[in-house]
C-alpha cells in the first residue's frame, strides 16, 4: 500500500483540531489551571501543524521555524499542567531553554538538512524525555493507570523522534525529506494519531481526579477559613485518640471561642467578623506542629487537638498564638483579637472524642465567666484545675 504522508498529515492536523475544539466544550472554561494549560497544549499543537502544512507554499524556513518552535511550547505547556497534577518535578529551566531555543537553532541550521532534523529531533526527543521523567517519578495519591498510559504514549513517541532524527542526520538518503514514506515515518506519523488520542483520554483521567480531589477537600474544610469542617475533624480526631490511647501517649484538646465577637460583627460588620476569623485561622496554622489537627468547630469557635502534648504544652501553644495575634494586630494596624480557651487532657477512661470536648468546653465556659482573654481547663480527671489569665 502506497501511504500519502502529506494526507496522513492532514489527517492528524483535523485530529488535533477537532481534539482541541471539543477539549473546551467538554470540561468548559471555569477548569483548574493544570486543565487551561492542557487545553492551551492542544490549541498550541494545532495551530503547529497548520502552520507547518501552509509552510512550504509560503515561506519554508522562516514558518517551519515558527511551526517546530510552537510544538515545543505545546510539550512545554503539557510539561506544565503535569507540574499541578502531579507535583513539582526536575528539568524545569532545560524544558522552556528548549522553547526558546527550538525555533532560533531550527532557522540557524536550516541551510543543512542532516543538522537541522538531526537538532530538531533530539530536542523533541528530550523534551518528550522530561514528560516521561515527570510522570514516572513517583507521586503518592495520584493515580497510575492514566500516568502509565500517557507515559507509555510518550516513551513510544521518544524512540521514533530519535530513530526519525538518526534518519535525517546519518543516513539522510534513506530519509532525504520530511515527508518520505519511509517506514520510520510512516510510523513516526501514525503513532503521533495513537498518542494524540491516548494522551487525552490519560489526561482527562488526570483531570477528572483533580477534580474528585477538589471535591473531597471541600466537603472536610470549612469554606471562610480553609481548616477542617466539624466533621473531617472529629473523624481524624477519633483516628489520633486510638492511637494515642494504644501507645499511651498524652493528648490535649485546646478549644478557644473569639471574645466578644458579635460586637465585632455589630460594630465593624460581617466583613471585618469573617475577616477576624480569617486572621485567628491564620494564627493557629501558624502556631501548630505538623501533627496537630486544626478546625473551625462551629461560628467563632475552633479547636485544635495537640498530639502528644501536655497542660504545658497546650500553655505555650496559648501564648504563641496570642503573641502571634497582637503582633498581626500591630502590623496590620487593625483591633487585636482575643479570645478565651479551655482545654482537656485525655485520660486512661476517655473512649471517644466527646469525653475531651465535654471537659474543654465546660474549661472554656469557666474562663469566659472569669473574665474572658484567658485559658483555663482540668489537665486531669481530677478536681484540680488550671485557670491562666493571658489577656495581652
Amino acid at each position: 500500500m502506497n501511504l500519502d504522508i502529506q494526507t496522513i498529515l492532514v489527517v492528524l492536523l483535523a485530529n488535533v483540531l477537532a481534539t482541541a475544539v471539543a477539549l473546551p466544550l467538554l470540561m468548559g472554561w471555569r477548569v483548574s489551571g493544570a486543565a487551561r494549560l492542557f487545553q492551551a497544549s492542544m490549541v498550541t499543537q494545532g495551530v503547529s501543524w497548520a502552520v507547518f502544512l501552509i509552510a512550504p507554499k509560503v515561506h519554508d524556513r522562516a514558518l517551519t521555524s515558527v511551526s517546530l518552535g510552537l510544538l515545543a511550547l505545546s510539550f512545554a505547556l503539557l510539561w506544565s499542567a503535569l507540574q499541578h497534577w502531579v507535583g513539582p518535578r526536575p528539568g524545569r529551566r532545560l524544558m522552556w531553554g528548549l522553547v526558546a531555543a527550538m525555533p532560533i537553532v531550527y532557522a540557524w541550521a536550516y541551510p543543512s538538512y542532516p543538522l537541522r532534523v538531526g537538532l530538531s529531533n533530539a530536542f523533541f526527543a528530550l523534551q518528550m524525555l522530561l514528560i516521561c521523567v515527570a510522570l514516572a517519578w513517583p507521586a503518592p495519591h495520584i493515580g497510575r493507570r492514566w500516568r502509565g498510559l500517557v507515559l507509555a504514549s510518550f516513551a513510544a513517541l521518544t524512540v521514533v523522534t530519535l530513530w526519525r532524527g538518526a534518519l535525517g542526520a546519518f543516513f539522510t538518503d534513506a530519509y532525504p525529506f520530511y515527508r518520505a514514506t519511509h517506514p520510520v515515518n510512516v510510523a513516526a506519523v501514525f503513532l503521533n494519531h495513537v498518542a494524540l488520542s491516548l494522551c487525552t483520554l490519560g489526561l482527562l483521567a488526570a483531570w477528572r481526579e483533580e477534580a474528585e480531589r477538589e471535591l473531597r477537600r471541600q466537603a472536610q474544610t470549612d469554606g471562610l477559613t480553609g481548616l477542617l469542617n466539624r466533621q473531617a475533624f472529629l473523624e481524624r480526631a477519633h483516628t489520633l485518640l486510638a492511637h494515642a490511647r494504644r501507645y499511651e501517649e498524652t493528648l490535649t484538646l485546646f478549644m478557644l471561642d473569639i471574645d466578644h465577637f458579635k460586637r465585632i460583627n455589630d460594630q465593624h460588620g460581617h466583613a471585618a467578623g469573617d475577616a477576624a476569623l480569617q486572621t485567628v485561622s491564620q494564627g493557629l496554622r501558624a502556631c501548630t506542629r505538623g501533627g496537630d489537627l486544626v478546625c473551625r468547630y462551629g461560628g467563632e469557635e475552633f479547636c485544635v487537638l495537640l498530639s502528644r502534648a501536655t497542660a504545658g504544652d497546650a500553655l505555650r501553644f496559648d501564648e504563641r498564638l496570642r503573641k502571634w495575634l497582637v503582633t498581626m494586630a500591630q502590623e496590620t494596624g487593625a483591633e487585636a483579637i482575643d479570645y478565651s480557651a479551655g482545654i482537656a487532657v485525655r485520660q486512661p477512661d476517655d473512649h471517644t472524642m466527646d469525653d475531651l470536648l465535654l471537659r474543654a468546653d465546660t474549661a472554656l465556659y469557666k474562663a469566659k465567666a472569669e473574665g474572658r482573654g484567658r485559658m483555663a481547663g482540668s489537665p486531669t480527671g481530677e478536681q484540680k484545675e488550671l485557670s491562666f489569665d493571658l489577656a495581652m
